[in-house]
């Protein structure tokens, strides 16, 4: 937007070549001074002048002025492009303006251009205003000529004598007579106008082109003697082009910031040499070539590193751990000692330099240089992490050390975390040059990043994160495990640190171990990974250890042994019998496996298995879909394929293996009963809030009371729970829709018919004759209603909730509960060959629509809620009433809960066992088969 506004504000200007000019400045000067609050802006004034004064070509004047911006934009992005791309001496120069405003106010795209890339453009282009001139005729021509160099004389002459206009001060001048100004301030360089709360500055060079052209002459012609007789700029000392764009975007985005605008206003109102060095500093901040040569600064960083490694080499992994706390220890030292002659080498050629010839009293600050700095590069490491961007760290990282800049511990952690989490590449490089400086020796940003952080403070699980990947990448697994169980040793076993090791510190080692076949290794570090309560295993953590395994065939019968595998704790060394061993291990940890995970096994089976006269497994593309299998398997047969069950009998179609019905264990049962009286507490407290003189326990009182009448109870054991809420407001969305008795009674009757004892569930307030629903609308039960529910109430086949507590606790405690006296140890579940025609399967079960997708749920232990879910729930269907009333031959469809459990299961097949897995992207009958 700021570019467009300051084409069109050159494009505009220009036009006062025409012989106009004058009449149009003070037509608009004068304007100005009336009307404030509705005069049109600048841009708005000079067309309608132009409208005016030339009717007939106004409309040709907009189109070339477009056309003109548009081509003139197109041929700078062009010139600046070729400059960069053929590394000329003519290195791209910020225009710079006299005065303070300009800086203040100027756009970092005006300031990037340089003079000669303007000035090449304005020769080639023809610009809009000469097609009016040339329509004109010579005579016009030469007036505008006229009228232009008067215009710039005059510009020249007000710029000379220092001439300030400010628009506000002149609003109030109106009543003393004084004219008022469309200018803020003009001066030698720029322009600065306001444009509605606007503020614009323009070069004049954009402005006046004619006029600035023999300056530029003659500036381009001391320029090149200067070129002559200083050094040009190296091309390999400049950053890459795309990194330090997206670095110059983030921090003028920083340096904008208005906290950061009133910070530095104070350090330039605290002393006049500030002013120069806040400047300065600017240059530098913005400057896309280094001061200090790569390797001047690789020579430095290496001697960090170096000696990091030396304290590795001489004290092992564990000297290490202690780091460094910011105090007198040799650590410390040798960190503070580089970081301070990095500084003054880089400001003695940044500040030095320019105080031979700066006759301004004062001395400049090397601290608060400093100082600034770290601000400024804080406010960039935050705004990175806080909009996850890694790629202006690129040119960041590189002016940090550069300066030897010593940054705050906060700020060394956003800079941990940003090349840590996001993506940053391998190696810091520079713009392509000479290839063959590449080498694997030079650090990575993030290993550079660590070294300063663990130099700096003690290591921590973050930083060791990123060094142990480091060390993986480079194929030294050996070292980074090292590493790892040093520091696995210095916080103990205490699962609440903070600096409690992670899945993302172990898992670029057992990478590593998998990739160079190393399999006892890898088998070594992934029961560490499992002996880690912290670490939380991923079912493609399992495949990817199962698929190294099985590319390297020990999981063919004859197969040679793994190297240390018993003494890791297993029972077999390899076979068919290894691969049971450590699915089995899987199947307690995790629940299912993704599609590409199952190719991925599926071709690391067919690698493993390609000499066995027994296998019939083909590779596949790993993007390409797996088709279902349908044909039986041979006895001996090797099967790793898509297979679709049975759904009345759960049997496989290729293994003919049955799938089970795993139903909690009785312990589990008495872990989800607890496991709802915490969550009712934390819920109770979160979303019903407090009350004077409640407790926040009162939520597991009252459930409480609610499992212990089920388990006092006499008479006979409930066997279906009913959602009283989800059943009464079953398709009761319509106009004359309510909370509904007759449908729960309909589904009463029909269980009861079923030979089922049902024990309804509803919220307290639907206990009442009158009430508010769920639509906030007041509902009144009739006679009906009322009886329903008072035969319910009085046959005790109704519970109410108590006030402000959730009903879903209870419903879906009854479903686990005991009912000790009523059951007397009888186990309640219906045999597949039942003759009374009950759906087979555990009892009690749960009547209810409810997709259970609430966050609440995502607190239980995700193993426990799928298998209550799949063993209990019981979905239906059937058609709505109203009021009273439903169509003739209403019937209620029931969807049975699951017949055989959605997890990872083996069972029999033949001489052996077949393993199930459910794909989360498939279908939920279709399972991913293996028998070895």
């Amino acid at each position: 937007m700021i570019r467009s506004r300051l084409h069109r504000a050159a494009t505009a200007a220009s036009g006062h070549r025409c012989k106009q000019h004058r009449h149009y400045t003070k037509s608009l000067v004068a304007s100005s001074t009336t009307h404030q609050k509705t005069k049109p802006s600048f841009f708005d004034q000079v067309d309608e002048q132009m409208n005016q004064d030339y009717p007939h070509q106004y409309e040709s004047y907009l189109e070339s002025k477009r056309a003109y911006k548009n081509r003139k934009e197109m041929m700078l992005q062009n010139e600046e492009a070729r400059v960069r791309r053929l590394n000329n001496d003519d290195v791209v120069a910020p225009v710079m303006a006299d005065t303070k405003l300009f800086q203040e106010n100027t756009s970092s795209d005006v300031i990037e251009r340089s003079s000669r890339s303007r000035h090449q453009v304005e020769q080639i282009e023809e610009p809009w205003y000469k097609k009016i001139e040339q329509q004109e005729g010579a005579s016009t021509q030469s007036r505008a000529e006229e009228a232009t160099s008067t215009a710039a004389e005059t510009s020249k002459r007000e710029a000379e004598s220092n001439i300030s206009l400010n628009l506000d001060n002149n609003h109030n001048n109106n009543t003393t007579g004084k004219k008022s100004s469309i200018f803020s301030s003009i001066s030698k360089s720029a322009l600065s106008f306001q444009d509605g709360d606007k503020s614009t500055t323009i070069p004049l060079a954009e402005l006046f082109p004619s006029l600035y052209a023999k300056e530029s002459s003659s500036n381009s012609a001391t320029s090149s003697s200067h070129t002559d007789t200083t050094d040009a700029i190296n091309p390999e000392m400049m950053y890459d082009a795309r990194h330090f764009d997206a670095y110059r975007e983030a921090m003028t985005a920083v340096m904008s910031n208005e906290k950061m605008q009133r910070t530095l206003s104070k350090f330039e109102k605290r002393d006049e040499a500030n002013v120069q060095l806040i400047q300065k500093l600017k240059e530098w901040v913005l400057s896309d070539h280094r001061i200090i040569d790569e390797e001047v600064v690789g020579d430095r960083w290496s001697k960090l590193e170096k000696h990091w490694r030396e304290e590795w080499t001489v004290g092992g992994a564990s000297s290490l751990m202690e780091g460094s706390n910011g105090g007198n220890d040799p650590v410390s030292n040798v960190m503070k000692a580089e970081l301070k002659a990095q500084n003054e080498l880089f400001q003695s050629k940044l500040l030095q330099a320019d105080d031979e010839g700066d006759d301004q009293e004062g001395e400049k600050d090397p601290q608060t240089f400093n100082q600034i700095a770290q601000l400024l590069f804080t406010a960039l490491g935050r705004y990175c992490a806080e909009r996850a961007r890694s790629v202006p760290m690129e040119v960041a990282w590189y002016k940090v050390k550069e300066s030897g800049l010593v940054l705050p511990k906060d700020t060394i952690s956003t800079y941990l975390y940003v090349v840590g989490t996001m993506g940053m590449g391998d190696s810091f490089r520079m713009t392509t040059g000479d290839e063959e400086k590449k080498n694997s020796s030079e650090a990575s940003i993030s290993e550079e990043v660590v070294t300063y952080h663990d130099l700096a403070m003690k290591p921590t699980e973050s930083s060791i994160s990123l060094r142990v990947k480091a060390f993986a990448s480079k194929g030294d697994a050996k070292t980074a495990n090292e590493l790892l169980e040093a520091f696995k040793k210095r916080i103990g076993d205490d699962v609440d640190n903070k600096e409690a090791i992670r899945l993302r510190t172990y898992l670029p080692i057992l990478k590593q171990y998998c990739e160079s076949k190393d399999v006892g290794a890898a088998l070594a570090v992934f029961k560490q990974m499992q002996s880690i309560s912290t670490v939380i295993l991923e079912p493609e953590n399992y495949v990817l250890l199962l698929a190294s395994i099985a590319e390297n065939g020990f999981f063919c019968t004859s197969s040679p042994p793994i190297e240390g595998a018993l003494d890791l704790g297993l029972n077999h060394e390899s076979g068919p019998e290894l691969f049971d061993e450590l699915v089995s291990e899987m199947a307690d940890d995790v629940l299912e496996i993704s599609s590409a995970s199952a190719s991925r096994l599926h071709n690391a089976l067919s690698i493993g298995f390609k000499e066995r006269p027994e296998n019939n497994l083909k590779e596949m593309h790993p993007l390409a879909s797996m088709p279902i299998s349908r044909q039986p398997a041979e006895s001996n047969e090797v099967v790793a394929c898509r297979i679709s069950l049975d759904r009345s009998s759960g049997i496989c179609p290729v293994t003919q293996a049955q799938q089970r019905l795993i139903v909690l264990e009785p312990s589990q049962r008495r872990q989800l009963h607890d496991d709802l009286l915490t969550l009712s507490r934390e819920q109770f407290s979160k979303f019903a809030g407090k009350r004077d003189g409640e407790s926040p326990d009162r939520a597991t009182e009252e459930l409480l009371k609610f499992s212990d009448w089920l388990n006092e109870r006499d008479g006979e054991p409930f066997t279906a729970i009913l959602d009283g809420a989800n059943i009464g407001y079953y398709m009761q969305s319509f106009d004359k829709g309510r909370f509904n008795y007759h449908q729960i009674k309909f589904m009463v009757d029909t269980l009861e018919e079923r030979g089922e004892n049902v024990l309804v569930v509803i919220p307290h307030k639907y206990g009442y004759n009158s009430f508010y629903t769920s639509k906030s609308h007041h509902q009144q039960l009739d006679a009906e209603e009322r009886t329903i529910m008072n035969d319910l109430l009085r046959r005790k086949k109704l519970y109410k909730v108590p006030p402000r507590c959730l009903d879903d606790f209870y419903w879906m405690l009854a479903s686990v509960s005991d009912q000790v006296s009523a059951r007397k140890e009888v186990d309640l579940s219906v045999a597949n060959d039942d003759s009374s025609g009950r759906w087979p399967g555990v009892r009690p079960v749960l009547i209810s629509n409810d997709q259970m997708r609430d966050h609440k749920w995502e607190l239980l232990e995700p193993r426990l809620f799928r298998r209550w879910y799949g063993c209990h729930i019981v979905n239906y269907n059937f058609t709505a009433f109203v009021m009273g009333e439903c169509v003739d031959g209403n019937e209620i469809f029931f969807s049975q809960a699951d017949f055989f459990s959605r997890e990872i299961q083996g069972n029999q097949s033949g001489s052996g066992k077949a393993w199930h897995f459910p794909v989360s992207d498939w279908d939920l009958e279709e399972r991913f088969a293996v028998r070895l």
